[in-house]
């Protein structure tokens, strides 16, 4: 059960419905979808009938970014997008990949993840977002804020865009981590979102950085001053030695694939682990209107998933492979679009339910049953798509 530091109150919660209604309703829709597709995973069935269709889709629509923060394990010095293999795929999503998947499965109204890179740097944003309101189908953009204004158009009386917006901390550690003048510009880009008429849901994801540990309750107190409707206080995912040994071992032995994407996680976590609890302390000591949420049940267990990165203190089944599909910017489908060292089908030229349900999909399935990959420790999808979860 992933863990909220801040529940908001019930009154919040009512605001947010009256303010978001369409968004409010689907929030309570996937919410039973889940517990369906959950009860579905968890029982007989799972062995005897092929998987449903997937309920979310997460795309990485363009490897281009304008940033290279230090952490990102995409753009940092050992990032994926580093890597020769990554040089030479297109460096943006086909269009027609993208018709494919509403043309398959845009009648389930599934919800979508964009990323990247920087999502909103692809060419085809407004043709994308105009798809999402032809087929009334929810996606998160995880954005670094920098193209807000280059697609107002397409952004306004749009009511199925919600946006992630990324910034860690004030202006001074933000510009540190991220680069001069990214504080000012995601600033004004959550005013330019706050000042239409139909305002989308705004939420802020946070890294949690050594340099910006010691400021979490002025940042909260900052950004609920500039309007965001949720702030999520993200983890650096971290591997370590022995686990990227491990998990070399494990795909050469039974995949016969050499990886490499595992090593733009192998970052240094020396987090001031007290600070951290102390300041979820100081959140949760105070009435805040909407919800800040970690990955974590208990602040504490912070000791836990810097000191053992290898042992997740909660779920240790992917239930995500059975809920989510990943794919790359060349079209190819992954299991995990963290780790894409596995590839199993495109679609450019297979369908979503042939890959889904193909021989490498199904055969992947059944390894992880038994045993969890040794990277996937600190993925957040252990702790996004846990069963158990009540908030988040």
């Amino acid at each position: 059960m992933a863990s909220s530091i801040h529940v908001p109150s019930k009154l919040s919660l009512v605001k947010r419905a009256l303010s978001y209604p369409r968004y409010s309703a689907f929030l309570a829709q996937r919410k039973l979808r889940f517990w369906q597709r959950y009860r579905w995973i968890h029982s007989e069935q799972r062995f005897e009938q092929p998987a449903p269709a997937p309920l979310v889709f997460k795309l990485y629509l363009t490897q281009d970014c304008n940033l290279r923060c230090g952490m990102c394990m995409l753009w940092g010095e050992k990032g994926t997008y580093y890597l020769p293999e990554a040089k030479k795929a297109p460096r943006e999503l086909d269009f027609r990949v993208i018709e494919r998947i509403f043309a398959e499965a845009g009648d389930q109204r599934p919800s979508f993840i964009f990323s990247g890179g920087e999502p909103l740097l692809y060419s085809r944003f407004a043709d994308l977002a105009a798809l999402l309101e032809q087929h009334r189908c929810f996606a998160y953009f995880c954005t670094n804020g920098a193209f807000v204004e280059k697609h107002l158009a397409a952004i306004a009386d749009n009511p199925y865009l919600v946006f992630y917006i990324s910034l860690d901390g004030s202006k001074e550690v933000n510009d540190r981590l991220r680069g001069k003048g990214v504080y000012d510009q995601v600033v004004h880009s959550i005013a330019l979102l706050k000042a239409q008429k139909r305002k989308p849901y705004l939420g802020l994801q946070l890294t949690l950085q050594p340099e910006n540990v010691h400021t979490l309750h002025a940042t909260c107190k900052e950004m609920i001053g500039l309007g965001v409707d949720w702030i999520f206080i993200n983890l650096q995912w971290t591997v370590s030695a022995e686990q990227a040994a491990e998990y070399e071992a494990v795909l050469e032995q039974e995949f016969g694939v050499t990886p490499k994407s595992h090593t733009g996680f192998m970052l240094p976590y020396e987090l001031d682990k007290a600070e951290f609890v102390r300041q979820c302390r100081m959140i949760r000591g105070e009435r805040w209107p909407i919800q800040i949420s970690s990955y974590l049940k208990q602040p504490e267990d912070i000791y836990d998933y810097v000191d053992r990165p290898g042992k997740n203190p909660y779920n240790q089944f992917c239930n995500k492979q059975w809920l989510r599909m990943d794919v790359l910017s060349d079209g190819q489908v992954t299991p995990c679009i963290q780790y894409p060292d596995l590839k199993f089908g495109s679609l450019q030229e297979s369908s979503v339910m042939e890959i889904w349900n193909g021989p490498a999909y199904r055969a992947f399935r059944s390894r992880i049953e038994k045993k969890s990959l040794p990277v996937c420790s600190s993925c957040y999808c252990l702790y996004l798509y846990d069963a158990g979860r009540h908030v988040l």
